[in-house]
């Protein structure tokens, strides 16, 4: 009676410590998924971070680059002027400026 308990007991151990050693490496494998996800947020939060940086920077490049663009539509434009001018001037008197100023928009 003895041996037919033990031989009843035995695998039901067996199984009982494979199931307790899955139990532990499953917990293990969350563990470290959690950890992984974890790092992946972090680095996640840094790169928002640096895309509103970035954001802030290309901001002050098309205000500067707006800028920039309207400046030289000024000189142009006062180019334009001062070809026009010196035209004038050659007609007036044959020696004068000889040299085509303008014709940025043609």
């Amino acid at each position: 009676m003895k041996l037919s308990q033990i031989a009843t007991i035995v695998p039901l151990v067996i199984v009982a410590i494979g199931l307790i050693g899955w139990i532990l490496t499953v917990r293990n494998d969350v563990t470290s998924t959690i950890d992984q996800i974890a790092g992946i947020h972090a680095e996640m939060e840094i790169k928002d971070e640096q895309i509103d940086d970035l954001s802030v920077k290309i901001g002050e490049l098309e205000k500067s680059l707006a800028i920039s663009d309207d400046q030289m539509r000024t000189i142009m434009g006062e180019h334009e002027v001062i070809g026009e001018m010196f035209e004038q001037i050659g007609e007036i008197q044959p020696a004068g400026e000889r040299r085509e100023y303008g014709g940025y928009g043609k």
